[in-house]
C-alpha cells in the first residue's frame, strides 16, 4: 500500500499543523508496517535527500513537487492513497484520498480572517474538499460538530483521531538552563503564571491580563509570562497590558524554542489558556506533561482534552478566571491534585496511537 501524504507543512517554521504532520510521520514509520509512505514537499526543501529538520533518512520517499504539478503525482507515483494534511487535497490515489480538517475557526469566526476578500471563498473550497475526500480526518470530536455543522458532512465520513503528546514535554529542571533563560527573557527569580499562545484574538490574552490586574494583588509578586507572537492584526499585549496597568507584572518575550517553552511549563506555578476556540488545545496537554496545573476554557474542544485534569472556566469571565487563579494558588492540596491528575491525563495521548488510528483508515479505504 503506497500513501502519499503532503508533508509541505513541516518545512520551515512549523505552526501547529507543522507539528502535527511531523509528529504522525514519524510515528507511521516507527510502526513498521507495510506501508510505503511518500512525502511530497515543495521544491528546494529537501537537503542531502530529507526536509530539513527531519530527523532520520529512512521510512519514507522524499518528492519534491511544485503545486501546477501535484495534480498529476498521484498517477505518476502509483499512489494507492493521498493524505492532505492542511485542509487541501492536492491529488489522489486509485482509492481516492483523505483530508485533514483541524478546526474551522475562520469559518465560524470570518470576522477575523486575514483575507483581502474575506472567507467566503476559503470556506467554499475547504466544503468541496470535504465532500471529495473518501474521508475526513479531524482532531476531536467538538472539531467534528463543527464539521458536520458548517460543511454539512455525515458522521460517517469523519473519522477523529486525537493527537499526540510529543516525548519532548516532560519535566525539565535543569537550574543552569532555567536561569539562563530567566536572564534572557527577562524573569525574575519571582514565581510566575504562564501562558502560551500569542497575541490572536482567540488565544484570549485580554480576558487573562484583566484577570491578572484586577487581584493583582494576591499573586504575592508573581509575574504574568504571555509567550507567543505579542502582535497580531487584531490584537497587542503591550497595548493590553498598558490599558490594564500591569506593566511591571508581565513579560512578553515572544516566540520560543520547545526546549524553553517545556523548561517554563516545568517551572511555572500555574497555567492558564483561556482559549475561545481550538480544535484541540495542545499546550493543555503540554503543559501537564511537565507538571504545571493547569486552568482552562469551557468551550470548544478543550473540556474532552483536559478531561477531569484542569479547572474550568468561562473564558469571557474576568472574574471567574481571576477567582480560580487565586484559587488555585492559595490551594496547595488542589494544586498538587491538579499536577498528580494531568500527569496521567497527558499519558493518554500518544503519536503511537494517533499513527495505528491513521493507518486503520488507509486499510479501510484500500481495500
Amino acid at each position: 500500500m503506497r500513501i502519499g501524504i503532503d508533508a509541505s507543512p513541516i518545512v520551515g517554521d512549523r505552526g501547529g499543523v507543522g507539528w502535527h504532520t511531523y509528529h504522525l510521520l514519524r510515528a507511521m514509520v516507527g510502526l513498521k508496517e507495510n506501508i510505503e509512505l511518500v512525502g511530497y514537499v515543495g521544491p528546494g526543501s529537501l537537503h542531502n535527500g530529507v526536509p530539513k529538520g527531519w530527523a532520520g533518512n529512512g521510512g519514507i520517499r522524499w518528492v519534491e513537487s511544485g503545486k501546477w504539478l501535484m495534480p498529476w503525482r498521484g498517477r505518476w507515483d502509483g499512489l494507492d492513497l493521498y493524505h492532505g494534511t492542511n485542509f487541501k487535497m492536492k491529488t489522489a490515489g486509485r482509492f481516492g484520498g483523505v483530508v485533514t480538517i483541524y478546526d474551522l475557526w475562520m469559518d465560524r469566526h470570518p470576522e477575523y480572517s486575514p483575507k483581502l476578500f474575506g472567507q467566503r471563498a476559503s470556506s467554499l473550497r475547504t466544503r468541496r474538499t470535504a465532500w471529495r475526500a473518501r474521508k475526513v480526518m479531524t482532531i476531536s470530536e467538538f472539531s467534528a460538530r463543527e464539521i458536520m455543522s458548517l460543511l454539512g458532512l455525515p458522521p460517517e465520513r469523519i473519522a477523529v483521531i486525537p493527537c499526540g503528546v510529543s516525548g519532548d514535554f516532560r519535566p525539565r529542571r535543569d537550574p543552569a538552563g532555567f536561569g539562563e533563560l530567566r536572564r534572557r527573557i527577562g524573569l525574575s527569580d519571582a514565581p510566575f503564571i504562564l501562558f502560551v499562545g500569542g497575541a490572536d484574538p482567540r488565544k484570549n490574552h485580554r480576558v487573562l491580563v484583566r484577570a491578572f490586574a484586577r487581584r493583582a494583588d494576591e499573586f504575592k509578586g508573581r509575574q504574568l509570562v504571555l509567550v507567543g507572537d505579542s502582535v497580531h492584526r487584531f490584537g497587542n499585549m503591550a497595548a493590553t497590558i498598558a490599558q490594564c496597568g500591569v506593566e511591571g507584572r508581565v513579560i512578553c518575550p515572544g516566540r520560543l524554542s520547545i526546549e524553553d517553552i517545556t523548561r517554563l511549563y516545568s517551572h511555572a506555578d500555574l497555567f492558564v489558556f483561556p482559549s475561545l476556540y481550538e480544535g484541540f488545545g495542545m499546550p493543555v496537554l503540554e503543559a501537564m506533561a511537565c507538571g504545571a496545573p493547569v486552568i482552562t476554557s469551557n468551550r470548544s474542544a478543550l473540556p474532552e482534552v483536559a478531561g477531569e485534569a484542569a479547572l474550568l472556566v468561562n473564558p469571557e469571565n474576568d472574574d471567574e478566571l481571576a477567582e480560580a487563579m487565586v484559587r488555585i494558588l492559595r490551594d496547595t492540596p488542589l494544586r498538587e491534585s491538579l499536577r498528580a491528575k494531568g500527569f496521567e491525563r497527558a499519558k493518554q495521548f500518544t503519536w503511537e496511537r494517533a499513527a495505528r488510528q491513521t493507518v486503520v483508515v488507509y486499510k479501510e479505504l484500500c481495500q
